[in-house]
């Protein structure tokens, strides 16, 4: 699969699409006008990677600000790459944010929390 890298906007994230190296990025703001129109093909992608993923997949995270529509989206695309494991493959995420953004961090902990995923979070 080739790596997909979509630029950052406004009101949407960088995106990096690199299964060869098991390597997933979205950083910024995300807040998009339709949040299934602009993540469908990120998770179109996803879905095709965990058919054959790599040893080890790596998620990262370093988020400005998302609504709650991305969260779900958020949610969904943890889901999917978390299934890796299920085939004995290794899964981390990696959420960055500042050491004064109070509410990413609180993000990320409740994430953390809900999924239960191998997620570290560590400040820039």
């Amino acid at each position: 699969m080739e790596t997909i890298i979509i630029k950052q906007t406004n009101e949407t994230p960088e995106i990096v699409l690199d299964a060869q190296n098991g390597n997933f990025s979205f950083s910024g703001k995300s807040f998009p006008e339709n949040v299934n129109d602009f993540y469908g093909e990120t998770l179109k992608y996803i879905e095709s990677y965990i058919e054959q993923p790599k040893e080890k997949t790596n998620l990262e995270f370093n988020w400005v600000y998302f609504n709650t529509a991305t969260s779900k989206i958020i949610v969904k695309t943890i889901m999917l790459l978390k299934s890796v494991t299920l085939k004995d493959k290794a899964f981390e995420i990696n959420w960055k944010c500042s050491k004064d953004d109070e509410l990413m961090l609180e993000k990320g902990e409740e994430f953390k929390e809900l999924l239960g995923a191998d997620f570290s979070i560590s400040y820039i």
